[in-house]
């Protein structure tokens, strides 16, 4: 499998994730849990994400709630 491929995989993991998420979002943790992957990767990939404007971040307090844009 090669790094783009895997990275790609990954990304519409989350999306899939987010997708099926509340309204509000979820937090770095849901979804590192829903994608069996550690919290540093996923907070990486949903960075590269919200970059790419995939992803919308909301600071509620400490926690970091991702969304899908609309």
């Amino acid at each position: 499998m090669t790094k783009r491929h895997n990275l790609e995989s990954t990304e519409e993991s989350i999306l899939k994730s987010l997708r099926s998420a509340a309204d509000w979002g979820m937090t770095i943790e849901e979804v590192a849990d829903k994608n069996r992957i550690n919290r540093v990767t996923a907070s990486k990939y949903l960075a590269i994400m919200e970059v790419k404007g995939l992803v919308i971040l909301r600071v509620v307090g400490r926690a970091k709630l991702y969304s899908l844009k609309k």
